[in-house]
């Protein structure tokens, strides 16, 4: 074999381990991510993107968690310190968001813009759906992105998604592909957003790992994390007409509210929750403990509320 051939040879080499290493992992090479990541790639679930995850993410050696009873459709309880899996339900299953997605949203808002950019809204934003919760933002109100994002985290407007959608990509479905283009760079490669809020289409769906997976790459910003542990919010704007607004907004969160009682020893962060009749009751969080140790935990389609928290 002369030179140039084993050149190609070696090539082809690489790429063949490329493309059959599902779990991104930069700091090991090839070899050591599939002795120590068999399991997980048997699940043939994380696909081929080389981008995103680094060493960073937990590897999910999907088991059934009897604790769960089937009460919740998904779950996931991740040490955030070690990247650890504690426990886990149907992790690597399809399941909708509601708005959950919102965390998608928040990310690329924050990867796009300046908190302080002022945003023209292009149009009325109107819902077929009865009980959308919205600020009622109409065409020419003038808001900031902090504005915006507040709203779209804190009390989960979904006109603000929309309106965000908008300035960042043009429309919402260029947003939504760029969603989808991020969610691929995470290694989020079971997940498929159609809307920018989370209302219910049977084609938008996540896995608990997938918003895992994007909820840990939004934690990166501390104005994410400054949002999501709020209880209050006093949304401020401007109408076309050039009328001041503020409008009080209070968490969805029942744990910052105190409506709910977090386990001994363990304290709220923040985070983002969601409802639909077909997504049930959803939630995202990060915690601590007394000594400062964080968990990440999801759980997707709770029978109740009162199960969910």
């Amino acid at each position: 074999m002369n030179m140039r051939k084993k050149i190609v040879a070696i090539l082809l080499a690489f790429v063949l381990v490329v493309t059959a290493s599902p779990l991104p992992v930069s700091a090991k090479s090839y070899k050591q991510h599939f002795e120590t990541s068999k399991e997980a790639m048997l699940t043939s679930y994380y696909g081929t993107s080389l981008d995103g995850l680094g060493e960073h993410a937990a590897i999910l050696k999907e088991k059934e968690d009897k604790s769960f009873q089937g009460e919740v459709q998904s779950a996931l309880l991740i040490d955030a310190q070690d990247n650890k899996v504690l426990a886990s339900k149907d992790a690597l299953k399809k399941a909708y968001p509601a708005s959950t997605t919102k965390v998608m949203t928040a990310l690329l808002t924050l990867e796009n813009c300046k908190l302080t950019d002022t945003v023209t809204v292009k149009k009325d934003i109107r819902f077929h759906e009865s009980g959308v919760v919205a600020v009622g933002l109409k065409k020419g109100d003038k808001i900031k992105v902090e504005g915006l994002l507040n709203a779209l985290l804190i009390e989960s407007a979904n006109d603000c998604a929309v309106v965000l959608a908008e300035h960042i990509a043009g429309s919402e479905k260029k947003f939504t592909d760029m969603m989808n283009q991020k969610a691929r760079e995470l290694g989020a490669t079971h997940c498929n957003f159609v809307t920018t809020n989370g209302l219910h289409d049977k084609n938008h769906y996540v896995t608990a790992y997938d918003l895992y997976l994007i909820f840990k790459e939004a934690m990166k910003y501390d104005a994410f994390l400054n949002i999501v542990q709020k209880a209050n919010y006093t949304l401020a704007y401007e109408t076309a007409a050039n009328v001041p607004m503020n409008l009080p907004m209070e968490t969805t969160n029942h744990y910052i509210l105190g409506d709910y009682n977090l386990p001994d020893d363990i304290f709220m962060i923040g985070g983002k929750t969601g409802t639909t009749g077909e997504a049930g009751s959803c939630l995202i969080v990060l915690t601590k403990n007394s000594k400062g140790r964080e968990y990440i935990s999801v759980v997707l389609n709770a029978k109740t509320k009162d199960i969910l928290y």
